[in-house]
């Protein structure tokens, strides 16, 4: 059966739960003036959850990430809204799922990435809505310092992801690489000793974006040795060293994110700043047969690390099971900066609560189709613009390999009206999406990524 293209996403789950969530991280917060705190929002690229030590993973990859997660909050269930870096990161700032807030490849769409990107098929893009009011620009309107450093492409001030920031550091993302982790420590400090030294009387919202374990996985060689078999000299392309390659990189960025938090506790800043450290999607390493990211949806691609250091607490060292998703975020931080988010719209309330993502079809990928997931209890129902619709029953199969669409139709059919009405429920999208204008840079790094040919 067949699934309208919905005119928006904007799914935040029911306003009880969402309440709920901010009202959890609010009572953690045990400073005088828990409205107006210190924000520090970072992302780890394309980091899967379970290669961190917080999250059960056997090698030390992330000692320091994992020591701040006993400061923490800790959701063991959090999903990202689509499998790529962009439409995931317009999500978090805007707490909307990619259709609500329009920054996504849409091949149907008349908008061109760059007539300056040659590509396999037509490569088309939607983007970001001027009208979009972005979390740096509400928490800015509210009397915040902003700024931001990012590694990655995706994230350049080009396809208009850095409204609301008064600073926003995207220089020398050249190549493949991005920008490495000490880049990004470093432009943070530069600019938090600024803020210090200016004496801003404004509390301030810091984003991170550090980049190092995207493909291609290419670690310092002091920290790639620490996961390679002896001997082995690293190599990108050796797809038998992806796996110890990938770790390597976090474990570099995980010592440049401890070199952070040393310094805030150095300048007096870390216990009453409220920290969030998540992830935009994972990285598939041969899970049902496939590798990388940006053409399914399977849980161990959309699955996200997602921790958060209420201010002015130490030692929370709680574990939260409830799921949540990365769009959920940017309500918490408002609420936590003591601004409402009346503009997000939530779906109604429907019995347990449904999460949602989306794989629209990214460049070369174009041909195997796009797919939406709905989670609802143990159930995960995968619905394919092509037909081929699958569905898990995760409790019983949580690596998605047991396509059960034939064998229980009446279950498959509730997931798939479900998650109809769930899109029928919403708003439509804010139109004036603009195309995306792309420089020779950004044209050459995107070309390395593999995301234009």
């Amino acid at each position: 059966m067949g699934l309208s293209r919905p005119p928006c996403l904007v799914h935040l789950g029911d306003v009880v739960r969402l309440r709920l969530a901010v009202l959890t991280l609010l009572l953690f917060a045990g400073c005088a003036d828990a409205s107006r705190p210190n924000i520090v929002l970072v992302t780890l690229d394309t980091t899967r959850p379970d290669r961190l030590g917080a999250y059960g993973y056997g090698w030390e990859t992330s000692p320091n990430l994992d020591v701040f997660a006993r400061d923490a909050v800790r959701y063991t269930r959090a999903l990202s809204t689509s499998h790529w870096t962009y439409p995931a990161h317009a999500s978090l700032f805007t707490g909307k799922l990619p259709s609500g807030h329009g920054a996504r490849y849409d091949p149907e769409g008349s908008l061109l990435l760059s007539d300056r990107i040659a590509a396999p098929e037509a490569l088309r893009a939607h983007g970001l809505s001027p009208r979009e009011v972005t979390l740096a620009q509400r928490l800015a309107e509210a009397g915040y310092a902003t700024a931001g450093v990012v590694g990655g492409p995706w994230l350049l001030r080009s396809f208009g992801l850095a409204a609301g920031f008064e600073h926003y550091d995207d220089a020398d993302i050249v190549d493949h690489a991005g920008r490495r982790a000490g880049e990004i420590v470093s432009g943070a400090r530069t600019w938090l000793e600024s803020w210090i030294a200016g004496g801003d009387s404004r509390p301030f919202f810091l984003f991170l974006n550090f980049f190092d374990p995207h493909f291609p996985y290419d670690p310092p060689s002091n920290h790639a040795e620490i996961f390679l078999r002896p001997g082995a000299n690293p190599d990108p392309n050796d797809r038998m060293q992806f796996s110890a390659l990938y770790d390597a990189e976090i474990h570099y960025m995980d010592e440049q994110i401890g070199i952070l938090f040393d310094f805030l506790r150095e300048r007096g800043l870390y216990r009453e700043t409220l920290i969030v450290v998540t992830s935009d999607h994972g990285e598939l390493f041969g899970e049902n047969g496939e590798w990388g990211h940006g053409g399914h949806l399977y849980d161990a691609l959309v699955s996200i690390p997602l921790l958060v250091k209420p201010p002015g607490r130490a030692r929370t060292d709680r574990t939260r099971d409830e799921p949540v998703q990365i769009h959920d975020v940017y309500a918490w931080i408002l609420a936590a900066a003591g601004i409402g988010s009346e503009d997000v719209p939530a779906a109604a309330a429907d019995g347990p609560r449904a999460l949602i993502a989306e794989g629209y079809a990214i460049g070369p990928t174009l041909e195997g189709g796009e797919w939406k997931a709905l989670w609802l209890g143990p159930l995960k129902y995968h619905h394919h613009s092509l037909g081929h619709h699958r569905l898990y029953d995760l409790k019983r199969d949580p690596r998605e390999w047991d396509n059960l669409i034939e064998k229980r139709p009446e279950d498959a059919e509730r997931l798939r009206e479900r998650l109809a009405r769930e899109l029928a429920s919403l708003p439509p999208p804010l139109e004036g999406g603009k195309p995306i204008e792309v420089d020779a840079q950004t044209r050459e790094a995107l070309e390395r990524l593999g995301y234009a040919r």
